[in-house]
């Protein structure tokens, strides 16, 4: 017999959770990693680009993913979210017979081909993803991609990889941002500068744009190429701006590659950082210093009007809206404004000093890893514990539950005292409007189009 509570119990257990070792206050943080992560959870706050997504931004490309079955549901999934991404995706699936035979080689180059001999019409260039079991079967890379730019000599081939078990010395981010320059090839150079490889557009509005236009430098902007021309343009360029420390190794190897010099101008949300940036531009470039006096004096009298307008609202920032959360939080702190959490997994070598400044004056500052496991069971309701709450990021937003948040990813292309000037503008018009949060965070790789 079955008794009726084990059909439908009286009371669905609660799993609680403690915070230890998801969160801690940065008093009690150690720099560079605050948390050990093993088993990692991912939150549905999606709007991050992935290696599935970025190869959009080379116009006229076609993405290849080579396969096995179980490893191509999520990529699949994630291109046919994008507007159009599916005619620009493809997929071959390595199976056991390909493994047992040893044709891994044979198997590509038939596949590839076969997909571009039956597109509506060629693509420019095509980016092959292989996935681990390739190369743990040794295969030979470099073979295939030879035949197939024999075969197709007006089309470039880039060599992705997807191989999650195999990351050593870059993680699939930074080694997916440096393939996606290598189909950029030197051209006689001109006074040219570029911008890579940012996921958006940097903001034209900004002071380094404005610097370097009324200079007479042509810009050439990654995430702003048209047409894949505009693409291959950027070999023309004399040097390569670089704003996030994982665009490092593509600016390295370009710079090997192409022997364009390289700069890294990091984000930051420091003034007097903002400034030394502009400085080492000019002088790099020979261009005009803008009055950054009167750009602090705005920033200082916009974060005064914000904080009166928002009073004492806690905030909470997440390592998905910027790559400098604790810069962020830092400016906001020692403006009078109330930073309650930060919602990282590791900190940068840009944020170091950010990092001891926050320990030493801000020792109770809360940071909370957004992956570690326990993560997926620990509350989202900060919003029950503190009323109104503002959230920077997508992720911030999800686990502090509230509706009031900036939609920023990764900086959104905000840079300089304009692009600060223009994310506390984002906070004040956040804390008066509410989002329908899940149906924004639910959208992969916010803004991609194919």
């Amino acid at each position: 017999m079955i008794y009726e509570n084990e059909i439908r119990p009286a009371q669905v257990p609660v799993t609680r959770v403690s915070p230890d070792g998801a969160e801690l206050n940065i008093a009690a943080a150690t720099f560079p990693r605050p948390f050990h992560i093993g088993l990692q959870y991912a939150s549905p706050a999606r709007g991050h680009w992935t290696i599935a997504h970025s190869p959009y931004l080379i116009p006229q490309s076609h993405q290849v993913y080579v396969c096995c079955a179980c490893c191509l549901h999520g990529v699949v999934l994630s291109a046919d979210e994008v507007p159009g991404g599916a005619e620009r995706f493809s997929t071959v699936t390595v199976t056991n017979e390909n493994i047992i035979k040893g044709n891994l080689e044979e198997m590509m180059i038939d596949g590839i081909s076969y997909i571009i001999d039956n597109l509506p019409s060629p693509p420019r260039c095509v980016e092959g993803f292989t996935s681990c079991i390739q190369h743990f079967m040794h295969i030979d890379i470099h073979l295939v991609y030879a035949v197939l730019s024999k075969r197709y000599p007006h089309i470039d081939f880039i060599d992705g990889y997807m191989i999650p078990t195999l990351q050593r010395r870059y993680s699939p981010d930074i080694l997916g941002r440096r393939q996606l320059m290598r189909a950029v090839q030197a051209r006689p150079g001109r006074k040219k500068i570029n911008f890579i490889v940012n996921y958006y557009p940097v903001d034209p509005d900004t002071e380094l744009c404005t610097m370097l236009r009324s200079s007479g430098w042509e810009i050439g902007d990654f995430a702003d190429c048209r047409t894949y021309e505009e693409y291959k343009d950027l070999g023309a360029g004399k040097t390569n701006i670089f704003f996030l420390e994982n665009s490092r190794p593509a600016a390295e190897d370009m710079e090997k590659r192409l022997h364009q010099e390289s700069l890294y101008l990091p984000y930051s949300f420091f003034c007097e950082e903002i400034r030394a940036n502009l400085k080492i531009a000019a002088e790099r470039f020979d261009l005009t210093l803008p009055d950054c006096d009167a750009y602090e004096e705005a920033i200082e009298r916009k974060a005064a009007e914000l904080k009166v307008n928002i009073g004492n609202i806690p905030i909470a920032i997440d390592c998905s809206a910027t790559p400098r959360p604790l810069s962020l939080a830092r400016f906001l702190l020692t403006h009078g404004f109330r930073v309650y959490a930060v919602f990282l997994d590791e900190i940068s070598a840009v944020e170091k000093d950010d990092f001891y400044f926050l320990q030493k004056y801000r020792p109770m500052l809360s940071l909370r890893s957004t992956m570690h496991y326990k993560r997926r069971l620990l509350g989202r309701d900060d919003v029950k514990k503190y009323g109104t709450v503002l959230a920077i990021g997508q992720k911030a937003a999800y686990f502090t539950g509230t509706n009031h948040f900036v939609n920023l990813i990764e900086n959104s292309g905000l840079y300089g005292y304009t692009g600060l000037l223009k994310i506390l503008d984002m906070m004040a018009v956040a804390v008066r409007e509410e989002k329908n949060v899940p149906a924004v965070i639910q959208t992969k790789a916010w803004g991609c189009q194919a």
